[in-house]
């Protein structure tokens, strides 16, 4: 799955990224980095079998708060936040129209989440490509299986 030879393939080296952020950041339990399909493309090791339901979760609530800003003509949608008795999931839009998605403790300070959480998404944009995503497994636009909307 390597690029080029001698280089790292885009899924270790995203998952390493994720990974390192959720070891920095105080409050950070688990991130994932997910398709705007809900494809899971990358995950912290913390979530270990949770991380299809986060990357689920996260495209669907993405979906819902999108769809209402456009229905009440508030515009694009900068990060969701839901709070619950035992944490927090945040999610933010990547350049390419990927998401961030973190689950943070109750004692998170969202404010430094979300400053981290911002340059983890410029690095995440920088390291994904088109290829990227295909590489994944997604049936890529054009092809006779692809379906719009569904994941693969």
């Amino acid at each position: 799955m390597n690029d080029t030879p001698g280089t790292v393939p885009a899924r270790e080296s995203l998952d390493w990224i994720v990974n390192r952020f959720t070891e920095r950041v105080v409050g950070i339990r688990s991130a994932a980095v997910v398709s705007s399909d809900g494809l899971l493309l990358a995950s912290s090791a913390s979530l270990a079998g949770e991380a299809t339901r986060l990357a689920a979760v996260s495209s669907g609530i993405v979906a819902l708060s999108s769809g209402g800003a456009q229905l009440l003509g508030r515009g694009r949608v900068a990060r969701t936040v839901v709070e619950m008795a035992h944490g927090t999931i945040v999610v933010m839009a990547i350049s390419d129209g990927s998401l961030l998605a973190v689950l943070a403790s109750p004692e998170c300070d969202l404010g430094v989440a979300g400053y981290h959480m911002a340059r983890l998404a410029r690095q995440c944009g920088e390291v994904l490509t088109p290829a990227r995503r295909h590489a994944a497994g997604a049936v890529p636009p054009g092809h006779p299986a692809y379906v719009p909307g569904a994941a693969a």
